[in-house]
């Protein structure tokens, strides 16, 4: 029998084809404001600007298009609004991908200045994927974490959100790569509008074999909003 507090996660982030919630996290916050004597022991506060910063795991259930999600949309839940900031893809050789969507409170009845589209597919393939296309294939990568994201600008009064908007979305991909003849290296894809921004770094370790690392970085150019 099922108890009444068994978690139920909470999709802050609305239906998204091939993704289904796995865990959730409010992300709740407020802030204490204190008044002193001359001893300095408080003699009164005041809690105020409590926000929500809440963030959604998913299972990956079925294929993804990144094009359904949006950098710097704005999201209902309840009387709340929620801007979508962030989205991390987590791949590797043998596991199951994973989908970490995550935002911020803004103004209730906001809508969205500025967005960020995204493009690629993710699968629920059990292996490394390189969904946004950052670097020339290769069979020897073994993780590849891949994160959107945005930033947030948002004008408070007491600590309530009262104005919002986005700036700087980019897509950084983090790769990790197996070396079984020594001689491999990882390059950036042509066309993609990624860069190697963190060089290639190589790794030696004792009897096994050498690995490689690097992030690509793809600067996105925002959408004003009709």
């Amino acid at each position: 029998m099922a108890n009444n507090g068994f978690s139920a996660p909470v999709n802050y982030w609305g239906s998204i084809s091939g993704l289904t919630p796995k865990t959730s996290n409010d992300g709740k916050t407020s802030q204490t404001a204190e008044a002193v004597n001359s001893y300095g022991d408080v003699v009164a506060h005041d809690e105020y600007g409590e926000v929500l910063a809440p963030s959604t795991e998913y299972a990956v259930t079925g294929t993804v298009n990144l094009s359904d999600i949006v950098l710097g949309s704005v999201h209902t839940l309840g009387e709340k609004s929620l801007m979508l900031t962030n989205l991390t893809i987590t791949t590797q050789a043998g596991s199951s991908p994973t989908v970490t969507i995550s935002g911020v409170e803004v103004e209730s009845g906001a809508t969205a200045a500025r967005t960020y589209a995204l493009t690629g597919t993710l699968t629920p393939r059990s292996k490394a994927q390189d969904v946004c296309g950052a670097f020339t294939v290769s069979e020897n990568f073994t993780s590849i974490t891949t994160t959107a994201s945005v930033n947030s600008q948002i004008a408070t009064v007491t600590g309530t959100p009262v104005a919002s908007d986005a700036a700087n979305g980019r897509i950084e991909v983090n790769v990790t790569m197996t070396d079984p003849t020594g001689a491999a290296t990882i390059t950036a894809a042509t066309g993609g509008g990624f860069t190697i921004t963190t060089a290639a770094a190589t790794s030696n370790p004792d009897a096994d074999y050498v690995t490689h690392t690097a992030t690509a970085t793809k600067y996105l150019a925002g959408t004003e909003a009709a």
